[in-house]
């Protein structure tokens, strides 16, 4: 008799759990659906020279890449900067002032929190 009740108990909190469990994993499309902010992955940009810091300004621009297309987001004129940008493609093309020397690197920020993107100028 005492195992009929454990086992009728038990079965109830079982059915309790899956039914929660099921209402969570229904629920995660609708949240980002809904808009749910992505938290934002941060970035070291950083341009070398001869295997360290170019010590030297160039300009970065910073392009998010969506279907096919880049879209402008940020430039700055350092040889690094840290910027926080949202989970996705990326493409950064830097410049050497004051040389003809450009650079592109693309970069994916969509299962990571935080990157280094180092670009050899030389």
């Amino acid at each position: 008799m005492a195992t009929m009740k454990v086992r009728k108990g038990l079965s109830v909190v079982s059915l309790v759990f899956l039914s929660l469990m099921a209402m969570q994993v229904n629920s995660a499309p609708i949240q980002a659906a809904a808009g749910a902010d992505a938290p934002k992955s941060k970035v070291l940009l950083m341009a070398t020279l001869n295997n360290g810091p170019a010590m030297q300004p160039v300009t970065w621009t910073v392009y998010r890449l969506e279907n096919g297309q880049a879209i402008y987001n940020q430039s700055v004129n350092l040889h690094s900067a840290n910027i926080e940008l949202e989970p996705g493609f990326y493409r950064a093309d830097v410049a050497l002032n004051g040389a003809n020397v450009t650079r592109s690197r693309v970069f994916d920020l969509s299962n990571v929190r935080s990157s280094n993107v180092i670009v050899a100028m030389d």
